[in-house]
C-alpha cells in the first residue's frame, strides 16, 4: 500500500559524507515520514508499513539492519540468462536508476525500471552498469551464490552487543517442533532455561543470538539463515507444500532470506487470491525446488 513512498523516500535520503550510499532510517521514522506526506485524514497503519518493508526487503529492494532500521538494496540488474536481454528489471537505490538508461542508451523515460539496452552484448552491459556503480546478474549467477544457511560466525558478531532482553519485555526462543510451521516454532523462553546457543525474538521484531552469556543483535537476513540452520541441526526441516502438476509452491507461514524470496519471486508469479503462493511455469519449476531444498526444506 505504500511500498512506492517507501522506496521513494529511503532512495532520497543519502548519507551526509557519501551520497553514493542511501541513508537508513529506523521503522518510527519511515511511519512519521509518511505521514507528513499525507492528507490529514489518512492515518496510516504502522503494521501496514512494516508488512510492506517486509515485502520490499524480500523483493530485494530493501535491506533490513539491526534496530528495526531499512535502507535501500544496491543497484542491480536482472536478466534471465546471457542471451535475453531485452527487457532488464532495475531492482534497489533508485538514485541508481537514471544513471542505469544512460550507460544502456535505452531512450526511454528514465523512472522505468524494465530497461530495454540498445546494446545486446552481456560483458559490454556488465562493464558499462559497473562504471556506475550497478550490478548485473542473471537467475544462475543468483542461485550459485546464494548464502547458505549457517549459525551466526563469532568473529562477525563484535559490536553487535546488547543487554539482556529479558529485562524489556517478553522473549521467544526459536523450537523446532516436528510438523509445526516455522511460525509457531518461536516459543515462549524463560531466561534460566536458555542453552548455549539460542536464537531469540523480540516483541519488537529484533533478532537476538545468545552465545555464551552474551547476547547479540542479528540482522533479519541472518536470523533467517539460523532459523534454517537450527532445522538442520535438529533434524526438522521445514515441510513446504508443493504441487508439481501446478508448479505450486505454498509458502504461507514460511519467511525467507530476501534474496531467496526474491528469486523465487522473479520465477513466479503470484497465485489468484494469495500472494504466498506462487505458481511457475515447467520451466522454472527446477530452480524453485532447488532454491527451497537450499534451505534444507522438505517439499511435500
Amino acid at each position: 500500500m505504500y511500498k512506492n513512498q517507501i522506496i521513494e523516500l529511503l532512495s532520497n535520503h543519502r548519507q551526509p559524507l557519501r551520497a553514493e550510499l542511501p541513508q537508513p532510517l529506523s521503522l518510527h521514522t519511515i511511519a512519521a515520514l509518511i505521514q507528513e506526506s499525507l492528507s490529514p485524514n489518512q492515518t496510516p497503519i504502522k503494521t501496514q508499513i512494516e508488512t510492506d518493508l517486509k515485502e520490499l526487503e524480500a523483493e530485494g529492494e530493501v535491506l533490513a539492519g539491526t534496530g528495526n532500521r531499512f535502507c535501500m538494496g544496491k543497484p542491480v540488474l536482472l536478466a534471465e540468462n546471457e542471451d535475453n536481454l531485452t527487457g532488464l528489471l532495475f531492482q534497489g537505490d533508485r538514485a541508481y536508476l537514471k544513471l542505469a538508461h544512460q550507460a544502456l542508451e535505452t531512450e526511454q523515460p528514465t523512472d522505468k525500471t524494465q530497461l530495454h539496452p540498445r546494446i545486446q552484448r552481456y560483458e559490454l552491459i556488465k562493464e558499462r552498469l559497473q562504471n556506475y556503480g550497478i550490478g548485473l546478474l542473471t537467475t544462475l549467477d543468483t542461485i550459485e551464490h546464494l548464502t547458505p544457511p549457517e549459525l551466526p560466525k563469532p568473529s562477525l558478531l563484535k559490536g553487535s552487543e546488547r543487554v539482556n532482553p529479558f529485562a524489556v519485555g517478553n522473549v521467544r526462543r526459536y523450537t523446532p517442533k516436528p510438523m509445526k510451521q516455522q511460525c509457531d516454532r518461536w516459543q515462549a523462553v524463560l531466561e534460566e532455561n536458555l542453552n548455549e546457543l539460542s536464537l531469540l525474538r523480540l516483541a519488537t521484531g529484533e533478532y537476538i543470538w545468545f552465545d555464551s552469556g552474551q547476547f547479540y543483535e542479528l540482522t533479519p537476513d541472518v536470523a533467517t539463515l539460523t532459523m534454517f540452520q537450527i532445522d538442520r541441526d535438529t533434524s526438522t526441516p521445514l515441510l513446504i507444500p508443493w504441487d508439481e502438476n501446478e508448479g505450486r509452491l505454498n509458502l504461507q507461514g514460511v519467511y525467507l532470506p530476501a534474496i531467496y524470496a526474491r528469486l523465487l519471486g522473479r520465477l513466479s508469479k503470484a497465485s489468484p487470491g494469495s500472494s504466498r503462493s506462487r505458481l511457475f511455469e515447467p520451466i522454472n519449476r527446477p530452480k524453485a525446488k532447488e532454491i527451497i531444498l537450499r534451505l534444507g526444506c522438505t517439499l511435500v
